[in-house]
Protein backbone atom coordinates (compact mmCIF):
# COMPACT_ATOMS: atom_id res chain seq x y z
CA UNK A 1 0.00 0.00 0.00
CA UNK A 2 2.90 2.38 0.57
CA UNK A 3 3.56 2.44 -3.18
CA UNK A 4 0.08 3.93 -3.59
CA UNK A 5 -0.60 6.05 -0.50
CA UNK A 6 2.70 7.89 -0.66
CA UNK A 7 1.71 9.66 -3.86
CA UNK A 8 3.29 6.93 -5.95
CA UNK A 9 0.34 6.20 -8.23
CA UNK A 10 -1.57 8.33 -10.72
CA UNK A 11 -4.97 7.39 -12.11
CA UNK A 12 -6.38 7.81 -15.60
CA UNK A 13 -10.12 7.55 -16.20
CA UNK A 14 -11.20 7.04 -19.81
CA UNK A 15 -14.55 8.83 -19.88
CA UNK A 16 -15.37 9.77 -23.45
CA UNK A 17 -18.62 7.83 -23.75
CA UNK A 18 -22.31 8.52 -23.32
CA UNK A 19 -24.73 6.04 -21.77
CA UNK A 20 -27.00 5.71 -24.81
CA UNK A 21 -26.57 1.94 -25.15
CA UNK A 22 -27.62 1.65 -21.51
CA UNK A 23 -30.76 3.72 -22.09
CA UNK A 24 -29.23 6.78 -20.42
CA UNK A 25 -28.86 10.11 -22.19
CA UNK A 26 -26.10 11.54 -19.98
CA UNK A 27 -22.43 10.73 -19.46
CA UNK A 28 -21.63 7.25 -18.22
CA UNK A 29 -19.58 8.43 -15.22
CA UNK A 30 -22.76 10.09 -13.91
CA UNK A 31 -24.64 6.79 -13.86
CA UNK A 32 -25.35 5.41 -10.37
CA UNK A 33 -22.85 2.73 -9.40
CA UNK A 34 -25.56 1.19 -7.19
CA UNK A 35 -29.17 2.03 -6.44
CA UNK A 36 -29.31 2.34 -2.65
CA UNK A 37 -27.26 5.55 -2.46
CA UNK A 38 -27.20 6.66 -6.09
CA UNK A 39 -23.44 7.25 -5.85
CA UNK A 40 -22.17 8.02 -9.34
CA UNK A 41 -19.25 6.16 -10.83
CA UNK A 42 -17.13 9.31 -10.82
CA UNK A 43 -17.80 9.91 -7.12
CA UNK A 44 -17.10 6.25 -6.34
CA UNK A 45 -13.75 6.35 -8.13
CA UNK A 46 -12.69 9.58 -6.43
CA UNK A 47 -13.75 8.36 -2.98
CA UNK A 48 -11.75 5.19 -3.49
CA UNK A 49 -8.66 7.15 -4.62
CA UNK A 50 -8.97 9.44 -1.58
CA UNK A 51 -9.24 6.40 0.69
CA UNK A 52 -6.05 4.99 -0.83
CA UNK A 53 -4.41 8.41 -0.43
CA UNK A 54 -5.24 8.71 3.26
CA UNK A 55 -3.10 11.39 4.88
CA UNK A 56 -0.34 11.00 2.31
CA UNK A 57 0.53 13.08 -0.72
CA UNK A 58 -2.31 13.74 -3.20
CA UNK A 59 -2.85 10.99 -5.76
CA UNK A 60 -3.43 12.67 -9.15
CA UNK A 61 -6.37 11.84 -11.41
CA UNK A 62 -6.51 12.53 -15.15
CA UNK A 63 -9.82 12.21 -16.98
CA UNK A 64 -10.01 11.87 -20.76
CA UNK A 65 -13.24 13.36 -22.08
CA UNK A 66 -14.61 13.84 -25.58
CA UNK A 67 -16.70 16.49 -27.26
CA UNK A 68 -19.74 14.50 -26.13
CA UNK A 69 -18.77 14.37 -22.45
CA UNK A 70 -16.40 17.24 -21.65
CA UNK A 71 -18.88 19.93 -20.56
CA UNK A 72 -21.01 17.51 -18.51
CA UNK A 73 -17.96 16.00 -16.79
CA UNK A 74 -16.64 19.42 -15.80
CA UNK A 75 -20.09 20.46 -14.58
CA UNK A 76 -20.39 17.30 -12.45
CA UNK A 77 -17.01 17.96 -10.83
CA UNK A 78 -17.74 21.67 -10.28
CA UNK A 79 -21.16 21.00 -8.74
CA UNK A 80 -19.62 18.61 -6.24
CA UNK A 81 -16.33 20.37 -5.42
CA UNK A 82 -14.37 17.59 -7.13
CA UNK A 83 -15.95 15.15 -4.64
CA UNK A 84 -13.27 16.12 -2.14
CA UNK A 85 -10.17 16.23 -4.32
CA UNK A 86 -7.97 19.29 -4.00
CA UNK A 87 -7.71 22.01 -6.63
CA UNK A 88 -5.19 20.89 -9.23
CA UNK A 89 -5.48 17.23 -8.26
CA UNK A 90 -7.79 16.54 -11.23
CA UNK A 91 -6.58 17.09 -14.80
CA UNK A 92 -8.97 16.91 -17.76
CA UNK A 93 -7.69 16.18 -21.27
CA UNK A 94 -10.16 16.25 -24.16
CA UNK A 95 -9.95 14.14 -27.30
CA UNK A 96 -11.22 15.45 -30.62
CA UNK A 97 -13.58 13.74 -33.03
CA UNK A 98 -12.84 12.47 -36.53
CA UNK A 99 -14.99 12.34 -39.66
CA UNK A 100 -17.05 9.18 -40.24
CA UNK A 101 -16.85 6.98 -43.33
CA UNK A 102 -20.04 5.95 -45.11
CA UNK A 103 -18.88 2.96 -47.16
CA UNK A 104 -16.00 0.76 -48.34
CA UNK A 105 -14.81 3.54 -50.64
CA UNK A 106 -14.31 5.78 -47.58
CA UNK A 107 -16.82 8.41 -48.66
CA UNK A 108 -17.36 10.91 -45.86
CA UNK A 109 -20.71 10.55 -44.08
CA UNK A 110 -23.04 13.52 -43.66
CA UNK A 111 -24.65 14.27 -40.33
CA UNK A 112 -28.23 12.94 -40.55
CA UNK A 113 -29.41 16.00 -38.60
CA UNK A 114 -27.68 18.46 -40.94
CA UNK A 115 -26.64 17.44 -44.50
CA UNK A 116 -24.19 20.37 -44.59
CA UNK A 117 -22.12 18.96 -41.74
CA UNK A 118 -19.94 15.89 -41.52
CA UNK A 119 -20.85 13.17 -39.07
CA UNK A 120 -18.07 12.79 -36.50
CA UNK A 121 -17.25 10.32 -33.73
CA UNK A 122 -14.46 10.05 -31.12
CA UNK A 123 -11.17 8.65 -32.42
CA UNK A 124 -11.05 5.82 -29.87
CA UNK A 125 -9.59 5.46 -26.39
CA UNK A 126 -6.05 5.13 -27.79
CA UNK A 127 -5.91 8.93 -27.89
CA UNK A 128 -5.36 8.89 -24.14
CA UNK A 129 -1.62 8.23 -24.58
CA UNK A 130 -1.12 11.19 -26.94
CA UNK A 131 -3.15 13.49 -24.69
CA UNK A 132 -1.31 12.53 -21.50
CA UNK A 133 2.00 13.09 -23.28
CA UNK A 134 1.21 16.27 -25.23
CA UNK A 135 -0.44 17.96 -22.23
CA UNK A 136 2.69 17.45 -20.12
CA UNK A 137 0.67 15.52 -17.54
CA UNK A 138 2.96 12.50 -17.38
CA UNK A 139 6.13 14.59 -17.11
CA UNK A 140 4.58 16.56 -14.24
CA UNK A 141 3.59 13.33 -12.49
CA UNK A 142 7.07 11.91 -12.96
CA UNK A 143 8.63 15.02 -11.42
CA UNK A 144 6.28 14.78 -8.42
CA UNK A 145 7.37 11.22 -7.64
CA UNK A 146 4.58 9.18 -9.25
CA UNK A 147 5.85 5.69 -10.13
CA UNK A 148 2.74 3.94 -11.46
CA UNK A 149 -0.16 4.87 -13.75
CA UNK A 150 -3.44 2.97 -13.49
CA UNK A 151 -5.96 3.18 -16.34
CA UNK A 152 -9.65 2.73 -15.52
CA UNK A 153 -12.78 2.52 -17.66
CA UNK A 154 -15.84 4.63 -16.96
CA UNK A 155 -18.22 2.02 -15.49
CA UNK A 156 -16.25 -0.71 -13.72
CA UNK A 157 -16.94 -0.32 -10.01
CA UNK A 158 -14.58 -3.05 -8.65
CA UNK A 159 -11.61 -1.90 -10.74
CA UNK A 160 -9.72 -0.21 -7.91
CA UNK A 161 -10.02 -3.14 -5.52
CA UNK A 162 -7.32 -5.08 -7.37
CA UNK A 163 -4.82 -2.21 -7.60
CA UNK A 164 -2.62 -3.06 -4.57
CA UNK A 165 -2.28 -6.64 -5.79
CA UNK A 166 -1.53 -5.49 -9.33
CA UNK A 167 1.23 -3.16 -8.13
CA UNK A 168 2.66 -5.91 -5.92
CA UNK A 169 2.78 -8.34 -8.85
CA UNK A 170 4.33 -5.71 -11.12
CA UNK A 171 7.04 -4.90 -8.57
CA UNK A 172 7.80 -8.54 -7.83
CA UNK A 173 8.08 -9.47 -11.51
CA UNK A 174 9.58 -6.14 -12.65
CA UNK A 175 6.76 -5.55 -15.13
CA UNK A 176 6.53 -2.34 -17.13
CA UNK A 177 2.97 -3.19 -18.21
CA UNK A 178 0.39 -5.25 -16.34
CA UNK A 179 -3.14 -5.96 -17.60
CA UNK A 180 -5.99 -6.81 -15.25
CA UNK A 181 -8.22 -9.43 -16.87
CA UNK A 182 -11.30 -11.55 -16.20
CA UNK A 183 -12.32 -15.15 -16.97
CA UNK A 184 -13.66 -15.47 -20.51
CA UNK A 185 -16.03 -17.99 -22.08
CA UNK A 186 -15.34 -19.28 -25.63
CA UNK A 187 -17.00 -17.04 -28.18
CA UNK A 188 -17.70 -14.32 -25.61
CA UNK A 189 -17.74 -10.81 -27.06
CA UNK A 190 -14.67 -9.60 -25.20
CA UNK A 191 -11.08 -9.39 -26.41
CA UNK A 192 -8.70 -12.09 -25.28
CA UNK A 193 -5.16 -11.73 -23.91
CA UNK A 194 -2.88 -14.00 -25.93
CA UNK A 195 0.84 -14.64 -26.26
CA UNK A 196 1.73 -14.27 -29.94
CA UNK A 197 4.92 -15.77 -31.37
CA UNK A 198 6.40 -14.36 -34.58
CA UNK A 199 8.10 -16.50 -37.22
CA UNK A 200 11.49 -15.20 -36.06
CA UNK A 201 10.81 -16.29 -32.47
CA UNK A 202 9.86 -12.89 -31.03
CA UNK A 203 6.92 -13.00 -28.64
CA UNK A 204 4.45 -10.44 -27.38
CA UNK A 205 1.41 -10.48 -25.12
CA UNK A 206 -1.46 -8.65 -26.77
CA UNK A 207 -5.20 -8.17 -26.74
CA UNK A 208 -6.85 -9.87 -29.72
CA UNK A 209 -10.32 -8.61 -30.63
CA UNK A 210 -13.08 -11.14 -29.99
CA UNK A 211 -14.16 -11.22 -33.65
CA UNK A 212 -10.64 -12.32 -34.68
CA UNK A 213 -9.84 -14.91 -32.00
CA UNK A 214 -11.59 -17.89 -33.61
CA UNK A 215 -10.02 -17.36 -37.05
CA UNK A 216 -6.57 -16.74 -35.56
CA UNK A 217 -6.67 -19.95 -33.54
CA UNK A 218 -7.92 -22.01 -36.49
CA UNK A 219 -5.09 -20.66 -38.65
CA UNK A 220 -2.41 -21.40 -36.06
CA UNK A 221 -2.62 -23.66 -33.01
CA UNK A 222 -6.22 -24.88 -32.60
CA UNK A 223 -8.16 -26.27 -35.61
CA UNK A 224 -11.41 -26.14 -33.59
CA UNK A 225 -11.03 -22.44 -32.97
CA UNK A 226 -12.16 -20.71 -29.79
CA UNK A 227 -13.01 -23.68 -27.55
CA UNK A 228 -13.07 -24.25 -23.80
CA UNK A 229 -10.28 -25.65 -21.67
CA UNK A 230 -11.68 -29.03 -20.49
CA UNK A 231 -10.28 -28.46 -17.01
CA UNK A 232 -12.08 -25.15 -16.42
CA UNK A 233 -14.86 -24.92 -18.98
CA UNK A 234 -13.56 -21.46 -19.85
CA UNK A 235 -11.40 -20.08 -22.63
CA UNK A 236 -7.64 -20.48 -22.07
CA UNK A 237 -7.38 -16.81 -23.04
CA UNK A 238 -8.61 -14.41 -20.31
CA UNK A 239 -10.74 -11.43 -21.20
CA UNK A 240 -9.21 -7.96 -21.49
CA UNK A 241 -11.13 -5.18 -19.69
CA UNK A 242 -8.64 -2.39 -20.47
CA UNK A 243 -7.56 -1.97 -16.86
CA UNK A 244 -3.86 -1.32 -17.38
CA UNK A 245 -1.05 -0.63 -14.92
CA UNK A 246 2.09 1.02 -16.34
CA UNK A 247 5.41 1.75 -14.69
CA UNK A 248 5.53 5.50 -15.33
CA UNK A 249 9.25 5.87 -16.11
CA UNK A 250 9.40 3.43 -19.06
CA UNK A 251 5.92 4.49 -20.20
CA UNK A 252 6.80 8.19 -20.35
CA UNK A 253 10.11 7.42 -22.07
CA UNK A 254 8.32 5.43 -24.77
CA UNK A 255 5.82 8.23 -25.36
CA UNK A 256 8.67 10.70 -25.81
CA UNK A 257 9.87 8.46 -28.64
CA UNK A 258 6.49 7.86 -30.28
CA UNK A 259 4.69 11.09 -29.45
CA UNK A 260 1.89 8.96 -28.08
CA UNK A 261 0.44 8.07 -31.47
CA UNK A 262 -1.25 4.67 -31.77
CA UNK A 263 -1.90 2.56 -34.89
CA UNK A 264 -5.23 3.32 -36.54
CA UNK A 265 -7.73 0.86 -37.95
CA UNK A 266 -11.28 0.71 -39.31
CA UNK A 267 -13.76 -1.77 -37.85
CA UNK A 268 -17.04 -1.42 -39.80
CA UNK A 269 -20.16 -3.36 -38.83
CA UNK A 270 -21.66 -4.67 -42.08
CA UNK A 271 -25.37 -4.94 -42.79
CA UNK A 272 -25.13 -8.45 -44.30
CA UNK A 273 -22.73 -11.14 -45.47
CA UNK A 274 -22.00 -9.36 -48.74
CA UNK A 275 -19.97 -6.79 -46.76
CA UNK A 276 -20.89 -3.99 -49.13
CA UNK A 277 -23.04 -1.83 -46.85
CA UNK A 278 -22.36 -0.59 -43.34
CA UNK A 279 -25.00 -0.84 -40.61
CA UNK A 280 -23.93 2.66 -39.64
CA UNK A 281 -21.01 4.93 -40.56
CA UNK A 282 -17.63 3.94 -39.14
CA UNK A 283 -14.42 5.90 -38.51
CA UNK A 284 -10.68 5.61 -38.07
CA UNK A 285 -9.99 4.68 -34.49
CA UNK A 286 -7.18 3.58 -32.22
CA UNK A 287 -7.02 1.47 -29.08
CA UNK A 288 -5.32 2.22 -25.77
CA UNK A 289 -3.97 -1.33 -25.35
Amino acid sequence: MAAVSGGGCGFVLVAGGLGERLGYSGIKVQLPSQLTTGTTYLELYIRHILALQGSGAPLPLAIMTSGDTDAQTRALLDANANFGMRAGQVTIVRQEKVACLADNDARLAADPKDPYKLLTKPHGHGDVHYLLHSSGTLDAWLESGVQWVYFMQDTNAPSLKVLPAAIGISRRNQLDVNSVCVPRMPGESIGGLMKLTHADGRTQTANVEYNQIDALLKATVEPRGDVADPATGRSPYPGSINQLLFALGPYAAQLHKSGGTMPEFVNPKYADASKTKFKSPTRLECMMQ
